[in-house]
């Protein structure tokens, strides 16, 4: 792997994100020559041990000239600049959904442009929503359960996203690879997500109930299940 990245110029979109600034330093890791594009909403902290060997740039994913800028000169694309947080699907699902797709169109045109025909796109098993079997096959079917439920924006824009991405793929790209992580976790993902979200709520719930079993709301019957993956597993 690291003779394969070694001194190939990467743009990773959303580059100072939870996934992507630890993809950005494993790349960094394995040779890579990197760049970064990001609205820079979690802050540059995130890159704070590597700004000095990242090229980044801040700004606006549904901005087109900003993307152009950023994929000029490079050999390959990390897309990841998206929307992540419940909070976010329910209240602003248009962002979410204007992210996606303005999101994805500018870079597959900047590609285009750019004569780039190298592209990984980092999706979501958010795709499959309700899979019919579980482990759940590559092959199962991208759904949408609900169109008038807010909280499938996210799945809905990444199955929009592949779409694009494969389309485009086959006719202009090289190389067109898409993941689908499950459940990313680790240092630096912040409050917003299940695992810390959990350790929350059972904190508030003994401070409430010092003595004996602790009264814990949950959605669904208990008996679900979700798959997790660290994240320095993912980035390997």
């Amino acid at each position: 792997m690291k003779n394969h990245l070694s001194g190939k110029k990467i743009l990773v979109t959303g580059g100072t994100g939870f996934i992507g600034s630890a993809l950005v330093k494993g790349l960094l890791a394995a040779g890579a020559e990197i760049r970064s594009l990001d609205n820079d909403s979690r802050g540059l902290r995130t890159l704070e041990r590597a700004q000095n060997d990242v090229e980044h740039i801040t700004g606006d994913i549904r901005d087109p000239d900003v993307v152009r800028k950023a994929v000029r000169g490079m050999e390959c694309i990390y897309h990841l600049a998206y929307i992540n947080g419940t909070e976010f699907f329910y209240d602003r699902p248009e962002l979410v959904l204007e992210v996606a797709v303005k999101g994805m169109m500018n870079v597959l045109d900047a590609c285009v442009a750019e004569n780039v025909k190298d592209l990984l796109l980092v999706s979501s098993s958010e795709v499959y929503q309700l899979p019919p079997v579980i482990p759940t096959s590559e092959t199962a079917p991208l759904t949408v359960p609900d169109v008038l439920n807010p909280r499938f924006s996210y799945g809905g824009g990444k199955i929009i996203s592949e779409l694009l991405a494969v389309n485009y793929g086959r006719k202009f790209f090289d190389r067109t690879l898409i993941v689908r992580p499950h459940n990313v976790y680790g240092p630096n993902m912040g409050g917003e997500h299940v695992i810390p979200q959990f350790v929350f709520r059972m904190k508030e719930c003994s401070t409430q109930q010092p003595d004996g079993a602790l009264t814990f709301n949950i959605q669904g019957s208990g008996e679900e299940t979700r798959a997790f993956i660290y994240i320095d597993d993912f980035v390997r």
